[in-house]
């Protein structure tokens, strides 16, 4: 994967990410601008005018939560409750190592039942009946506070540098998609939606099992090599580890039909096999991104347009406005999908879809429907508010909106590479 381009100029103080989880801490705001503040009990009454019945058809509650993901939160929680985890929702996902708070939602579930709940590493910090789910993207972003470890420029040195490069960003960062994005144990996700995307099941299958990275432990790695190496199918399904349970599943089909490689990547849920998709599309707007930082070309090409912010100050894609609106107008740009028009498509984006040989139809995958992807839009900056920094424990803390990453924050001061 190349490296993107920084848009601040001055060396990071370096330093290490998450080597804590209490060094990584992400509150989540609401859609009403509220942020679930670390360790804050939050009291809320079912809404009154809704029927008794209506209104307390779901439970909203904040979860809190240390080295757990989500999705592995919220299943701990299903089971304690002993329900299906799909009687349970959440407004957006956080990643394991960091303490987070989010809102999220269960049907058919009293609060008292969630507020009782006693999980290692997981509370509840409110719970009141609700109307409706918590539906993915109920939110406006994220507070962040992080702790760096092991800076090489430390004192004032450090506040000098952070504070140059606070000055160069001027209060807004490329909005490139974080490395989490491809990957949490091996990097590998936008390559399997590039071989999906170009219809190569196959490749995308064998690049799922095989594709080794250092980050996973010796027994799994050990069994993707070999794999790569024999082909052996029913070899694989006794090496590789119980809890690969996705690959397992995929083994054994194929150890039954070898060549039967769509079928196998349907054995996958969707919204995994979906998410390679949209980590390729992910990796082709940071490469255009990239490359516009590089050339320092900000202004809109074909198919772009600009925004308005909402009343929290951060973009709003569905507002658009006309360019510098008083000062608080944002440049979106295009993630290509099926439903991309080839008159919108600048000769920058032609090159990228040439390269990996093709076009916007090419995400309508017609021997797997359900993966298709129409493409989507994303802002080229998004807003860093309400930034400071704290020398003395080396503390950054910040607010993002939604769907933007920290970590990519965090590399244009901690990289004393640029």
């Amino acid at each position: 994967m190349e490296k993107l381009a920084y848009f601040s100029k001055t060396p990071g103080i370096g330093g290490m990410l998450k080597s804590e989880p209490e060094h990584f801490c992400v509150e989540e705001i609401s859609q009403k601008g509220e942020v679930f503040a670390k360790g804050e009990k939050v009291s809320r009454q079912a809404d009154s005018s809704k029927p008794q019945e209506s209104a307390s058809r779901f439970t909203h509650f904040i979860l809190e939560k240390r080295n757990w993901n989500t999705n592995q939160a919220l299943g701990r929680i299903a089971d304690e409750l002993h329900i299906g985890v799909a009687k349970l929702s959440c407004a957006g996902t956080k990643d394991r190592t960091a303490i987070s708070t989010q809102l999220c939602s269960a049907f058919r579930i009293e609060p008292e039942k969630l507020l009782s709940l006693h999980i290692k590493d997981i509370s509840i910090n409110g719970a009141w009946g609700a109307s409706k789910p918590v539906e993915m993207g109920d939110l406006l972003g994220n507070r962040f506070t992080i702790k760096v470890e092991g800076a090489k420029v430390a004192g004032e040195s450090a506040s000098g540098n952070v504070e140059r490069i606070a000055s160069e960003l001027n209060g807004k960062i490329v909005n490139y998609f974080g490395e989490q994005r491809f990957g949490s144990n091996r990097r590998n996700t936008h390559l399997v939606g590039a071989d999906i995307v170009r219809n190569d099941f196959k490749r995308a299958i064998e690049n799922y099992l095989s594709f080794i990275d250092e980050r996973e432990d010796e027994e799994a790695r050990m069994a993707r090599k070999n794999l790569a190496d024999t082909q052996d199918y029913q070899q694989a399904l006794k090496e590789f580890p119980g809890y690969l349970k996705y690959e397992r599943t995929l083994l054994g089909l194929l150890a039954e039909n070898p060549y039967d490689y769509v079928n196998a990547m349907r054995k996958l849920p969707r919204t995994l096999s979906l998410m390679f998709v949209h980590a390729f599309q992910s990796q082709l707007l940071n490469e255009l991104l990239s490359e516009r930082v590089k050339e320092e070309v900000f202004d809109a090409e074909e198919g772009e347009y600009y925004c308005k912010e909402n009343s929290y100050g951060f973009p709003d894609i569905e507002a658009k406005s006309e360019r510098n609106e008083a000062g608080k107008s944002w440049l979106v740009c295009k993630i290509i999908g099926f439903e991309t028009k080839e008159s919108d498509i600048s000769e920058r984006e032609k090159k990228i879809l040439e390269k990996y040989e093709l076009t916007p139809a090419s995400f309508k995958i017609k021997s797997f429907p359900e993966l298709s992807s129409k493409g989507s839009a994303r802002t080229f900056f998004t807003p860093i508010k309400d930034f400071a920094f704290e020398p003395t424990e080396c503390v950054f803390k910040f607010e993002l909106s939604a769907g933007s990453y920290a970590t990519i924050v965090m590399r244009e001061f901690l990289d004393l590479e640029k």
